[in-house]
This record gives structure tokens, sequence and C-alpha cells, in this order.
């Protein structure tokens, strides 16, 4: 079962909630067992208030393979009118909602495409899910660039697919090196300015801790509550990050 609560982010916390950890539990299952068979869909993204559960429809494997038709209003041919509705009801509520609504489609899309891939594991035309394969390998790097993944979450997606892809060892390792280098070359870098801050409280937070302990060393040991320690230490905790670890 594919789950979409994994907390780290890319600077973008609501962004992250909706993608959440990326197939990792279904690649992982796909990879150890060769493919002997086919794991349970993943759920479509959701936030409360954001993409309503409605959006589940599955598409024809055209809609990643080829761009779905448009209609007047701007709306896809792979989207109901219901599910477009909500979802540029959700995006609004964004910062920039045209290109979170883009991005989310692009996602769906992905999602949906994978469910498509998975469910063509024992069907006759391998040529199709090949095709299908290789675009949702294509576009794993913009995933890990979106902060839909993570970077071992993307590279053992990509590994699943070239399971499938590929079918001599060789060369998916070759072609496996070059998904590796195109994901490292997409990962988003860390913000440098959160890493200073994140830093500083460690700092800070250490200083304490060993004021707190070397005070508690000096006392008797008659004196020393380990619970009293604690009690000291969660103290300090809260006094540097407010609660928030």
């Amino acid at each position: 079962m594919i789950t979409y609560d994994k907390p780290p982010i890319w600077r973008r916390a609501w962004v992250r909630l909706l993608a959440g950890a990326l197939l990792v539990a279904l690649v992982a299952g796909l990879v150890l067992s060769g493919r002997q068979g086919t794991p349970a869909a993943p759920a479509p993204p959701t936030r409360e208030g954001l993409v309503p559960q409605s959006i589940t429809p599955t598409p024809p494997p055209v809609a990643l393979l080829s761009p779905p038709a448009v209609d007047a209003d701007g709306r896809p041919a792979d989207f109901s009118p219901a599910e477009w509705a909500a979802l540029k009801d959700a995006m609004a509520q964004s910062a920039h909602p045209q290109a979170e609504l883009q991005r989310v489609v692009a996602y769906l899309r992905f999602q949906r495409g994978f469910e498509q891939w998975q469910a063509m594991q024992d069907q006759p035309d391998t040529a199709l899910r090949r095709q299908l394969g290789q675009r949702l390998l294509e576009q794993v790097p913009e995933r890990l660039r979106q902060g839909e993944s993570t970077m071992g979450e993307a590279l053992m997606l990509s590994t699943a697919l070239l399971a499938d892809l590929e079918p001599d060892e060789a060369q998916r390792q070759v072609r496996l090196d070059a998904a590796r280098a195109a994901l490292e070359a997409a990962a988003p870098l860390p913000d440098k300015e959160q890493q200073a801050r994140e830093a500083a409280l460690l700092a800070e937070y250490k200083r304490r801790e060993a004021a707190i302990v070397a005070d508690w060393q000096a006392r008797p040991s008659t004196d020393r509550s380990q619970a009293r320690l604690e009690q000291a230490l969660e103290a300090a905790r809260r006094a540097v990050y407010g609660g928030q670890n």
C-alpha cells in the first residue's frame, strides 16, 4: 500500500504533503519480488481542502504518452468537469494558482500512468507497457525536482522501471547509472539559510545540554535524579526549538 504522509519537504510544506512518499512501498516490493506479483495501486495524493478524493479515475495511457485534447474552458480531456473544477478551486488557495495547477495535473498524470503500468504487467502488449515505462522513467527527475519524491524514492522507482525496460543486466546497470546522474542533477539544492538556522539552533541546544549535564554530574550521587536530568534537557529543547522537534 502506498502512503502519502512522509514529513520531509523541499521548503514547500503543503506540496510535500500533497505528493508524499512517491510509490516507495510499491517500488520496493516490485524490485524485491522481481515483478512476480502486482502490488496495490497507490492512492491519489490528497490534502484536506486541496485535492478531493474524487479525483481518481484512470484514463487511457495516451494521457501520459501524448497531451490530451484541451476544451475551450482550458480543461484537459483526461479530467472530468467536476474534477477540473475541484482542482482549480483547490489550487486557488496557493500563491501561484496556475503554476500549481499545471504541476498537480502533471503529477496526477504521472501517478495514473504508474497505475496503468502496474496493471499492464501481465498483459501481452509489452510494447505499449514499455513505451509507458520509458515515459515514466523520463519524468522521474521532474517529480524529484518538484519535491514530490526523495532521491531514494526516485532511484527505487527508476530501478523498478528499468528492470522491465532493459532485460540485459549490463545495459540495465549502464542505464541506471545514467538515471542516477539525471536525478542528482535534478535534486533541489538545500536552502543555505535554512541550514544555517538549523545549525545555529543545534549549537545553542548543545551549549545548554552541556551546561545541564555538567551541573548534573557535579552534584552528589544522591542528588543525581535521572528524571530531573531528562526534564531539564526537555525544557532546554523546548526553549530552543519551541516544541517543533
